[in-house]
């Protein structure tokens, strides 16, 4: 649930003040009776066009033993670390900081790399990004995914729909990555580190192969590490692809109710006091 915290001023008479709530869960600056139109299409739309829960198929990770590495910037240089990459500092990492602790990758599944055709299929999300690998007693943004590890990149979760439209017994699907940094509010968006000489689209995914028989999905790997490593580059926040999607993020503080002590509510001051 998100807490926007605002401020409520009191009337020129400091006698109280007037509260309107509006009937949606937005801050809308319209009329009453404008709300009352929205809701009343809202409704009507819900109604005529209902969202349909649709069935999914789970997919586990079948492949070779595969690191993926993601590697950070805040200038020209490249770490693979939280600290040096994402500009968190060692004391927030290693307690585990609120603004790390927010922070989270994305990887987003696709039918093609072709952006004027494709089809985005599902969205996972890997917010426990202090389970991954360690070096020098730090851990790192690098994450093990074999037949034995516990992550959220291990299984996929597909539209049986979308599996009801294939006609073979395998499917080609491409993935990119980003990661939201939850101390500055920015995204910082991946290139295949095997695609970097690339000058379309493909640059930026990462081509997986899924088997419809045995549910299992893998990098369809072409890269020339050993053993093999999915690598991800971010892309520089001054790029001008970074900040066309960092300009459509908004940002705000999400407030963590604090709830009053005592036990009993005073009229006169609207504290709680105990008795």
């Amino acid at each position: 649930m998100s807490i926007i915290k605002e401020t409520i001023k009191l009337n020129i008479n400091n006698t109280g003040s007037t509260i309107i709530f509006g009937l949606g869960g937005n801050n809308h600056f319209s009329g009453y009776q404008n709300e009352i139109n929205d809701l009343t299409e809202e409704t009507k739309i819900e109604l005529t066009n209902n969202i349909i829960d649709y069935e999914v198929t789970r997919f586990q990770y079948g492949g070779n033993l595969v690191n993926l590495n993601f590697y950070l910037t805040t200038g020209l240089t490249y770490y693979n670390s939280f600290i040096d990459g994402a500009g968190f500092s060692r004391n927030e990492v290693d307690s585990r900081n609120l603004k790390l602790h927010n922070s989270f990758f994305i990887m987003d599944f696709y039918d093609s790399y072709d952006n004027n055709t494709q089809t985005k299929i599902f969205t996972i999300y890997q917010t426990q990004i202090l389970n991954g690998n360690e070096f020098d007693n730090i851990q790192i943004p690098s994450y093990r995914i074999y037949h034995d590890s516990i992550n959220q990149f291990y299984s996929w979760y597909l539209p049986k729909s979308f599996i009801a439209e294939q006609t073979g017994s395998t499917i080609t699907g491409y993935v990119k990555f980003s990661f939201y940094n939850a101390k500055y509010g920015s995204l910082a968006l991946f290139y295949n580190k095997d695609n970097q000489s690339n000058t379309t689209p493909e640059k930026i995914y990462f081509k997986v192969k899924l088997d419809l028989s045995s549910l299992t999905w893998e990098f369809d790997y072409s890269g020339i590490n050993f053993p093999p490593d999915v690598t991800a580059y971010q892309l520089p926040l001054n790029n001008l692809y970074s900040q066309k999607v960092n300009d459509g993020i908004q940002n705000f503080d999400n407030k963590q109710q604090v709830h009053p002590s005592g036990n009993t509510f005073q009229v006169s001051g609207g504290t709680y006091t105990i008795l």
